[in-house]
């Protein structure tokens, strides 16, 4: 009888195993898109990145940078671009000379995509050193594969 209960509660502990693995299997899943599939990225979406160089107001416009994501970006729970992907921009001018920054290309699940983003004023007495977090948003919705 004792043998028949232990029994019992092994394939009991072990069917809520299977099922908690197989849920958690398909969420992951669920977060991740799929080969094919086509998600879009709405304009507005913050992008949150660290820049890996120093950057001033003094470098050159068309001068490039790049960044690296501190927080993952997602759109109705799915992950579309984890934290710890990388970015490009470059150092543009406004009207009145100003130089700006703006990232226009962004490296994700091994593709790399193009984008437009708000420009930040750069300050012309104070370089933004490396390792500053930034946060750009998307002018334009981006769609990934």
């Amino acid at each position: 009888m004792r043998t028949l209960q232990t029994l019992c509660c092994a394939t009991a502990v072990l069917l809520l195993f299977v099922c908690t693995t197989t849920q958690e299997g398909s969420a992951l899943a669920k977060d991740a898109p799929t080969r094919g599939s086509k998600i879009t990225i709405p304009p507005a979406t913050p992008l949150t990145v660290q820049l890996d160089q120093v950057v001033s107001a003094k470098m050159d416009e068309g001068r490039d940078f790049t960044v690296t994501f501190t927080e993952p970006v997602q759109v109705d729970g799915m992950l579309l671009i984890p934290a710890g992907a990388t970015g490009a921009g470059l150092v543009t001018s406004d009207a009145q000379h100003s130089r700006q920054i703006e990232l226009n290309s962004i490296f994700a699940n091994g593709r790399s995509y193009r984008v437009t983003t708000s420009p930040i004023m750069l300050n012309p007495k104070a370089p933004y050193p490396a390792g500053k977090k930034l946060t750009f948003d998307l002018v334009l919705a981006l769609r990934l594969q």
